[in-house]
This record gives C-alpha cells, sequence and structure tokens, in this order.
C-alpha cells in the first residue's frame, strides 16, 4: 500500500505499538490481540492467516500454572503416605515371629526404623551428604552389633540409641527442607542480637556471657548425671522391659533439657514457648505410661516396651529439627552482620580539620 490507504477488508493495522482498525466505507472488523510466544517473540497465527487472541486463553494457563505449582506438594505428601505405610507393614511382618523376644523385638526395630530414617534424612536434606548420613548412623549400628558379642544387653541399648541418633538427623534435615520450601520460618522471626554498644561496661558484659552460659552448663551436667545413670542401669537391671523403659527416660530427660536451652535462650521462645515445654514435661512421661499399658495389653509387652522407643525418637526428632532451625538462624545472623560491614564500610569517612585549622591560625 504505496499510498499509504487501506483496503475495506482489511482487518488489522498496528501502528506504534497500539491496535487500530480503519476502512473506507467499509464494515468495521474487530481487531484481535497480538500474543507472543515466549520462546521465539512472534505472533502466534492462525491456519488463516489472522493474529490469534492469546486472552481467552489467560485463565487456562493460569489454572495450569496453578495446578503445575500444586503437584509437587501433592506428589510429596502422596509419596511421604505411601513411604510410611511400607514401613510399618515392613516393621509389623518383621516383628511378627519375635514378639515373644524382647531383645530380637528391640534389634528388629531399631535396625528397620534407623534405615527408614536414613532413607528419609538423604532424601530431606539440603547441605549433608548422603554418604556422611549413611556412615554416620552404619558405623554406630556395627558398633552396636560389636558390643553385642561381648555382652547382648550392651548391644540392645547400643543399637536402641541408634534410632534417636538418626532421628536427630532427621529432624536436623526436615527443617533443612521446611525452610528451603519457606513453610518453617521461624529462624527469620528470631530476633538478631544487637551488637553490644561501647556505653556498656566491662562488668555487664561478663555478666550478660556468663548467664548465656548457664543453661549450658546446666544441660550439659544433667546429661552427665543421665549418662551416668544409664551405666548403672545396665549393669544392675535384668530386666530388659525395665532396662529400655529406663533408658529410654534418661535420654528423654536429657534432650528434653537441651531443648528447653536452645528453643527457650537461644531461639527466644519463637519456635517452641515455656508453656509447650511445661506440658510436654507434665503430660509427656503419664501419656507415654498409659500408651504402653494399652499397647502391652493388646499386642503383648515385648511390643509395648517399643512406646518409650517412639517416645524417645519423637523427642531426638524434635531437637534435630531445634537444631536446623538454629543453624539457619545462625546463618541469618552472619548475613546480616556482613550486610551491616558493608554499608558501615560505603559511608564516607568524615575527618577532622580542627587540628590543622588552629595550627594554621597560630602560625
Amino acid at each position: 500500500m504505496a499510498d499509504g490507504s487501506i483496503n475495506n477488508d482489511s482487518s488489522n493495522n498496528v501502528a506504534d505499538g497500539d491496535n487500530t482498525a480503519a476502512n473506507n466505507d467499509g464494515p468495521l472488523h474487530a481487531v484481535h490481540h497480538i500474543v507472543l510466544v515466549e520462546d521465539g517473540m512472534a505472533p502466534a497465527a492462525m491456519e488463516n492467516g489472522t493474529v490469534d487472541s492469546g486472552g481467552s486463553d489467560a485463565g487456562a494457563k493460569n489454572r495450569d500454572f496453578t495446578a503445575t505449582a500444586a503437584d509437587p506438594k501433592q506428589r510429596r505428601a502422596t509419596s511421604s503416605l505411601w513411604v510410611s505405610v511400607a514401613y510399618a507393614a515392613i516393621t509389623s511382618l518383621a516383628l511378627w515371629p519375635v514378639a515373644d523376644r524382647p531383645r530380637s523385638v528391640v534389634w528388629v526395630f531399631s535396625a528397620i526404623t534407623s534405615a527408614f530414617l536414613v532413607l528419609c534424612t538423604i532424601i530431606l536434606t539440603r547441605k549433608m551428604r548422603a554418604r556422611t548420613v549413611f556412615f554416620s548412623v552404619s558405623y554406630v549400628a556395627l558398633a552396636g552389633a560389636a558390643a553385642a558379642h561381648l555382652s547382648p544387653r550392651t548391644g540392645m541399648v547400643v543399637m536402641h540409641l541408634v534410632t534417636a541418633y538418626a532421628a536427630g538427623l532427621f529432624g536436623f534435615a526436615l527443617a533443612e527442607h521446611r525452610q528451603f520450601t519457606g513453610a518453617e520460618t521461624s529462624a527469620a522471626a528470631v530476633p538478631i542480637p544487637v551488637p553490644p554498644s561501647a556505653s556498656r561496661s566491662e562488668e555487664e558484659l561478663k555478666r550478660g556471657a556468663d548467664k548465656a552460659k548457664t543453661a549450658p552448663f546446666l544441660s550439659a551436667v544433667v546429661s552427665l548425671l543421665c549418662a551416668g545413670c544409664a551405666a548403672f542401669v545396665l549393669c544392675y537391671t535384668k530386666d530388659t522391659y525395665g532396662l529400655v523403659m529406663e533408658v529410654s527416660f534418661l535420654v528423654d530427660l536429657s534432650i528434653f533439657c537441651w531443648i528447653c536451652t536452645l528453643a527457650l535462650q537461644f531461639l527466644h521462645g519463637v519456635f517452641i514457648e515455656v508453656h509447650h515445654m511445661t506440658a510436654t514435661y507434665l503430660f509427656g512421661p503419664p501419656s507415654l505410661g498409659l500408651l504402653e499399658i494399652a499397647v502391652s495389653y493388646f499386642f503383648g509387652r515385648a511390643v509395648g516396651t517399643l512406646v518409650y522407643s517412639l517416645g524417645m525418637i519423637a523427642m531426638a526428632g524434635l531437637f534435630g529439627y531445634c537444631l536446623g532451625i538454629y543453624a539457619h538462624y545462625k546463618h541469618l545472623v552472619a548475613l546480616e552482620l556482613e550486610v551491616s560491614s558493608t554499608e558501615i564500610s560505603k559511608l564516607p569517612q568524615v575527618q577532622d580539620y580542627s587540628t590543622e585549622t588552629l595550627t594554621k591560625q597560630e602560625v
């Protein structure tokens, strides 16, 4: 169209990015929006040569995007469900032949549970290497097997404690995964400590540092006492049921003290508050006792002892989860301090010329 005119049957006219239509005494045709293809940045065309409209597909594309974003969560939930069902089925089938032998029950349950937790840890972790997780747990399990040749009771207790260690690793990996997906935001809610000002005296700073060390010191003392009591119980308790119950209770007590120190002092009660820990301390042991009585009545005393193992696993997993949150909190604090130091270094340097001015005036 050399003369710049537009024919009557033309449908589209694009000028300066705007869609306009013109005619010479002819009917006005509808103008379709141009849709740019993402990879080629070219308009999508229909078979008849007209430009296809993307407005009608916008809602469908948004629905597809929402469905695509929801699919991984749904698949993850389904996978977790099937893995849990498989774990429960395998554990039940493995425990059925040895239900009347308490030591065998502890060995089989601990081995299967540790393997399951190691597998889940390897799947969820973001920082730990799969080889490190596998060998760290397997070495302790091999130590338990070696100790069983010297003393079957000692080997059983070591294997019983392997599940607590594997549960701690799983809790740490779960915290990493939930923080990576944005489901866990407790670390970001913890207040970042303010650097000590120059106005505070040295005595006040020392008093604050000593106060921060008190709770970890008390938790370490309680842990040492629990370890000594566990060694005493191992030497003098002949009943396998009582041995598993008492060792599990001592481990729970030690872990409970460390969770209180970590969650209430270092995380400032953001993840777990004081009344939650108090409720756990008051209602946790009685609930486990009642549950153990019910399970022992229906499935036998050997299976009932596993209730205390489950309580120990839950406490160890919670402690690992708190450690994962605290590790992320320390990372955020380090980033904040780095940003603050960078901003301070970019500030203009203010020089003091008062001394130089006085010297010049005297001269």
